[in-house]
């Protein structure tokens, strides 16, 4: 009789997984968590398991990689399942060692089906392979098992922070709280950068000051070949003009390139040599998630600078300027505050065109939305409303 272990926290998936496959005529054993499953499957050497992916004490991924290292294993049927393929899906699933992925939210018809296709398959491990897990060796599966899960937790958490692109400074400031997790970090510089716009996040732990032009400077010293960004934005948690004055050194930085390209940098203050030995790590276990996150952030900012800037004249469009004033409009009447909004056009400017082409009139127009962007304060805005308006 073909044997069967299931490892499900969910009692409703156990007992469904139990009542079917009991119902196709094997003997089967479950487990709650992942190392009573490992347990049981030692045991019984089962020639097909069920184990869902997500399990208190040890991962279902966790499970399927130790069994599929054993030569009693090599041929059992192993299944892995998940309510959603949101973090697993059936790419990963493979590459853990499991036959097939099942997600649950298909329902218990769907789930019934695949499985009965699956079964066809007669699987069998080699119940004359002997298993022997001392506690020493049990004890050193955990040590790696939970470092792993630690790698796997912040990497898949970095990559998760991709669907909130939309707010950077949410993302960054969630990113360092991770950072902080795993070391400790009195202050640490982030730098994102695109030829549209670099960005400089410094996030300390204590209340201190530092020059925002000195920590940019030398956080591109960092790079080999910097970009050159038409702008500039700083973020963070510190005082730029109060708190302790701090001198920006570096005692650990790990650069984020991606297809030749150096899209960022993160700098690491005050370490210790035990604390630096522990960001040297975490950096080359997150470099990947990092360059994906990094790039997909400064695409973000490409793309949102496209669409926002008038690509001849560096000002505001249309689309956003006319936002803005409304918004302004909104405020000035709810704070009981005036605001002015100005109009130009450049005079006789169909006259440059016709006389000197359109070449010449798009040199004007660039000069003149340069001598506006110059002119106006920090806290004004402008834009291009159409052709030779402003």
């Amino acid at each position: 009789m073909q044997t069967a272990l299931v490892i499900d926290d969910d009692s409703i998936w156990r007992r469904n997984f139990y009542d079917y496959l009991t119902g196709k005529g094997l003997k089967v054993y479950t487990a709650y968590d992942g190392l009573e499953g490992l347990s049981k499957a030692i045991k019984y050497k089962p020639d097909v398991i069920v184990v869902n992916y997500l399990l208190p004490k040890v991962n279902g991924s966790y499970v399927i990689r130790f069994l599929r290292s054993n030569e009693a294993f090599k041929n059992a049927g192993i299944v892995l399942t998940s309510f959603t393929d949101d973090i697993i899906n059936e790419y990963w699933a493979k590459e853990y060692g499991a036959d097939l992925f099942i997600k649950k939210s298909e329902g218990i018809e769907a789930v019934r089906k695949k499985l009965d296709n699956f079964l066809i398959l007669n699987f069998e491990s080699d119940k004359s392979k002997t298993i022997e897990m001392s506690f020493a060796s049990i004890r050193m599966l955990m040590e790696v098992i939970d470092e792993d899960l630690r790698k796997e937790s912040i990497n898949r958490n970095i990559l998760e922070l991709v669907k909130k692109v939309d707010d950077e400074v949410y993302v960054i400031r969630k990113f360092w709280n991770m950072l902080t997790d795993f070391a400790k970090i009195k202050v640490v510089y982030i730098l994102l950068i695109s030829p549209s716009i670099g960005r400089v996040y410094v996030f300390s732990k204590s209340a201190i000051s530092v020059d925002p032009k000195e920590v940019r400077e030398k956080l591109l010293n960092l790079l080999k070949k910097p970009t050159t960004p038409s702008d500039w934005e700083w973020y963070g948690n510190v005082n730029y003009h109060g708190g302790e004055a701090m001198k920006v050194e570096f005692s650990f930085y790990n650069l984020i390139e991606m297809d030749g390209e150096e899209i960022g940098v993160i700098a690491y203050g005050g370490l210790d040599d035990v604390e630096k030995r522990k960001v040297a790590a975490l950096s080359k276990d997150i470099q990947d998630s990092l360059k994906v996150l990094f790039r997909t952030l400064n695409l973000f900012w490409d793309y949102k600078i496209a669409a926002d800037v008038d690509s001849l004249t560096g000002l505001l469009t249309k689309k956003v300027i006319l936002l803005k004033i409304e918004e302004y409009s909104k405020l000035a009447t709810r704070q009981k505050m005036y605001f002015s909004l100005a109009m130009l056009d450049i005079d006789d400017f169909k006259k440059v065109n016709d006389t000197y082409g359109h070449v010449t009139g798009d040199e004007v127009l660039k000069r003149v939305g340069e001598i506006i962007s110059t002119t106006i304060r920090d806290t004004d805005l402008a834009g291009r409303y159409g052709g030779e308006e402003f």
